[in-house]
């Protein structure tokens, strides 16, 4: 009896512990300790046992988890550093301190994203989400963020062929993106829609957006926007309500006269089809106050380096571009640009 009590204790323990450590990259409250999940029946327990231990760490194995699990609990999802461990569906919702690390989403059909925050406090490192199909009309979507307030941190991550948006941000939330690439996501790249009083933040720094369509970055209502040391190379043309838009930052915000609702540093944007910079004051704003420093807008197929429409802008707005290949043809524009404005749903 004493023998198989010892043989149970040893394969938990070995379960828990230093089994296949060397494969992942573990943070240092694991103590060197992880649940193991194999697929999604035993991702779901690791979840509960985890948490029920109080150890808050799981290690995913090699292969595809299908499936959705929800986490709703401090946890740390940890990849192995080979990248092998991919996941189809996840979702964190009301919960604190949580990290996802080390794990890809690949080849997903989804409903509405491959990855769904709310109402949570959540770090991204090494994450990875190709291949985002859209399985519903409001579907391929790499990451949404929407609910009550989050605090969304993403680092050394990428986005990669998304049919629809790669990050939606929908409400008032905090989300920090530090050296990302979102590539190739089919209608826009990044898009926060905030239409409550409480203001949102979006900073983005040290990234790249490439080959995306209609827009790199889109801001529709109460969210502060700050970029440095970020390139947009190329944004495809696409056809909304017969119009043509392909535009690599767009805000349409009443609160553009207000400080720190728009700054942009030591960044480029270039291979847009229609036009470097939109701000629009969303007949709010009657002035627009942004700072530009270190900003270079160009493009060979492009229209428009920087407009300002709807709103006033600062005599001293354009003081901090180093290069606007298309400074004329922004002082003689007489019409106003189309923005796409529809707040997309979130169910």
């Amino acid at each position: 009896m004493i023998r198989i009590y010892f043989i149970l204790f040893c394969v938990l323990f070995l379960s828990c512990s230093e089994n296949g450590m060397p494969d992942y990259s573990l943070p240092e409250e694991c103590g060197g300790k992880c649940y193991s999940a194999h697929d999604v029946n035993s991702f779901q327990d690791a979840l509960i046992d985890a948490a029920a231990a109080f150890s808050n760490c799981v290690c995913l194995g090699s292969g595809v988890f299908e499936g959705s699990v929800v986490v709703a609990k401090p946890l740390r999802i940890i990849g192995r550093k080979d990248g092998t461990s991919y996941l189809k569906s996840l979702a964190v919702s009301d919960t604190s301190g949580v990290l996802l690390k080390d794990f890809s989403f690949k080849n997903v059909m989804a409903d509405q994203a491959a990855l769904f925050i709310s109402g949570s406090s959540v770090e991204i490192d090494n994450v990875s989400l190709s291949g985002i199909g859209a399985s519903s009309v409001f579907g391929g979507r790499g990451i949404v963020i929407s609910g009550t307030e989050s605090e969304v941190f993403i680092r050394n991550s990428r986005i990669d062929k998304s049919d629809g948006t790669g990050i939606l941000i929908n409400g008032s939330h905090r989300v920090t993106l530090e050296n990302v690439s979102l590539s190739k996501c089919g209608f826009a790249a990044l898009w926060a829609q905030n239409q409550s009083g409480k203001r949102g933040v979006l900073s983005v720094s040290g990234s790249t957006f490439s080959d995306n369509g209609a827009a790199a970055v889109e801001i529709l209502g109460n969210t502060a926007l700050k970029i440095s040391d970020t390139s947009v190379e190329g944004v495809k043309k696409r056809e909304v309500m017969l119009e043509s838009v392909g535009d690599g930052i767009v805000v349409k915000s009443a609160f553009l006269a207000e400080t720190g609702s728009l700054s942009i540093e030591n960044s480029s944007i270039s291979g847009f089809a229609r036009a470097g910079v939109i701000l629009d004051g969303a007949g709010g704003s009657s002035e627009v106050s942004a700072s530009f420093k270190g900003l270079s807008v160009f493009s060979e197929s492009g229209s428009y380096g920087l407009v300002v429409q709807n709103a006033v802008e600062d005599t001293a707005l354009r003081d901090g571009i180093l290069r606007n290949d298309f400074s004329s043809a922004d002082m003689k524009r007489s019409e106003e640009l189309f923005i796409i404005e529809t707040f997309f749903e979130v169910q």
